[in-house]
């Protein structure tokens, strides 16, 4: 599961590319992100949300399972503890079972019906604001300490693409 080197430089060389053609958009660079994530780390399903600061609602603007899950859904304000550990203190969340999932998340039956059962949250942080997160889900058990690093390893990339999205607005 950890990366070598050599992949690293094999995916920074594919977003380098990437992010040299004409008409790039976040969704190109999410792409990549979740297909490293998928590939090295087994994920099920990754998403991107977007945080908008004024309602404290997030926009997903990546979902690599768009007709279950759709890019574009907006989710409500979370206001549970998860929001105290992500939004507040910055770290990253992780519920390796369902009924942690179901804890936090309001959509918990539709994330289950994709056989999705563990979560990772990672804060996209820039400037000192959580801008958004990277969501990466799968099956029960799934998020070890090597996957979550895994997860946590792309935040950079994820930082870019929704900055991207900003400057493309």
């Amino acid at each position: 599961m950890p990366e070598t080197a050599q992949h690293g430089q094999n995916l920074n060389a594919r977003v380098s590319e990437v992010l040299a053609k004409k008409g790039v958009t976040p969704a190109d660079i999410l792409g990549l992100v979740a297909d490293r994530l998928r590939e090295n780390v087994g994920v099920k399903l990754v998403t991107v949300t977007q945080r908008d600061i004024t309602d404290g609602s997030f926009l997903r603007l990546y979902s690599s399972m768009p007709d279950a899950y759709a890019a574009a859904g907006r989710k409500p304000p979370n206001d549970t503890p998860w929001s105290e550990h992500v939004i507040e203190q910055q770290q990253t969340f992780v519920a390796n079972d369902y009924q942690g999932l179901a804890a936090v998340m309001f959509d918990h039956e539709l994330i289950l019906s994709l056989g999705c059962e563990s979560i990772v949250n990672v804060p996209i942080v820039v400037k000192g604001a959580v801008i958004g997160t990277l969501n990466c889900l799968s099956g029960p058990g799934h998020f070890d300490g090597q996957a979550v690093e895994a997860c946590e390893g792309m935040r950079h990339l994820v930082a870019l693409a929704l900055l991207l999205y900003e400057v493309a607005r």
